[in-house]
């Protein structure tokens, strides 16, 4: 298969020069207004750039070459590129204060940082609420700067509805997806199912991840047609989900120093990932006590590394795991089928796709 690093690279340097130049206007902006805003653009800058795979924008860019591959207009896919990463971040912002995440692409999150701030400056006698307000505001920030972007494409009318439609019913999904995980954190074991979780994965993932990326960019593009759309979701629906699943292994198995995230935060955090609803199912009695002990009953703050260790210990030993790694294969399976009869996305595009839907669905970080 071939291998499509460098595109993946050069796609990482075209959102990454966009990013500091949309940056870049952003402190100058606040600079502006007040001498008391720096914090804003600072470390919307520092969270943005310190890291992340910036697949979604890698998305973007083959979408608006899935009709017609390496035509248009780089500079316009770019602001478009940058808008999904702004929207990333966004949304990343508000999920590590939902999840109580304190560290994210290897360095603090946003709440976290604010936080600190806090209590050098004594700015607030509560520095933890300050960082959430703070963080909660940057959140904001960023997810208007995304919309800016996505304006200046300066799509014609019937386009840029289009765009902006899609946009907005995207952000939606994830609304839905993020109200449903919480939710579900917060339930019984014994009251979410399978279908609860991929319904999720579906919201979260596979239309926001993949689907959403792809179909801007074919509409950023002008030369999409519904079928292509169709197309496009045929194949990111499986995928997305597959991608998920693979996500899930590595938060409870991978390594912090690889994955950049705390060990067992998922746990911690009461994620009802279908490794563990499927563990649960299958569990014997003592061990379905002992994930109802953690998920139901435990503060988060009181699960210990050895209480999430037994998790994983039950997850490999009750067949969870293998059930995971089977379905992976089985959406992996669909996805390729999906690309291979598709007839308006393009060879260069279902070589990209075919090749990124390995890279994603097993890897491991």
């Amino acid at each position: 298969m071939e291998e499509f690093s460098d595109l993946l690279n050069y796609s990482v340097k075209i959102v990454e020069s966009r990013l500091r130049e949309v940056f870049d206007a952003l402190e100058k902006e606040a600079s502006e207004v007040s001498p008391h805003l720096s914090s804003i653009p600072y470390i919307a800058r520092d969270y943005t750039l310190r890291g992340g795979k910036r697949i979604r924008a890698f998305l973007a860019l083959v979408g608006y070459w899935s009709k017609a591959w390496g035509t248009g207009d780089v500079d316009r896919v770019s602001k478009l590129m940058a808008t999904l990463e702004l929207l990333q971040s966004y949304l990343l912002v508000h999920d590590d204060i939902m999840d109580m995440d304190e560290l994210r692409r290897g360095g603090p999150t946003v709440h976290v940082w604010f936080k600190e701030e806090c209590l050098k400056t004594r700015v607030s006698s509560n520095c933890a609420h300050y960082g959430v307000s703070q963080a909660i505001t940057v959140g904001d920030y960023l997810e208007a700067t995304a919309v800016e972007n996505l304006a200046m494409l300066k799509l014609p009318g019937e386009a840029f509805e289009k765009l902006i439609t899609t946009y907005s019913r995207g952000l939606r999904k994830v609304a839905y997806g993020q109200y449903l995980d919480v939710l579900y954190s917060s339930l019984p074991l014994a009251r979410v199912g399978e279908n609860d979780i991929l319904v999720v994965h579906k919201l979260k993932t596979a239309s926001y991840t993949v689907e959403l990326p792809l179909h801007l960019g074919a509409i950023a593009s002008l030369k999409y047609t519904d079928r292509l759309l169709n197309e496009l979701s045929s194949y990111a629906i499986p995928a997305g989900i597959a991608f998920q699943l693979r996500d899930d292994i590595i938060g409870l198995f991978g390594d912090p120093r690889t994955t950049g995230k705390p060990s067992g935060s998922d746990v911690r955090g009461k994620k009802k990932t279908l490794l563990i609803i499927k563990a649960y199912q299958l569990a014997s009695s003592s061990d379905r006590e002992f994930l109802e002990k953690v998920y139901d009953e435990l503060p988060g703050d009181s699960i210990t590394d050895r209480d999430i260790q037994r998790v994983r210990e039950i997850v490999e030993s009750t067949g969870s795991l293998d059930y995971n790694l089977k379905l992976i294969d089985e959406l992996v399976s669909q996805a390729m089928r999906e690309i291979e009869s598709a007839v308006e996305i393009n060879r260069e595009t279902k070589e990209v796709l075919t090749w990124l839907l390995n890279k994603l669905a097993y890897r491991d970080k």
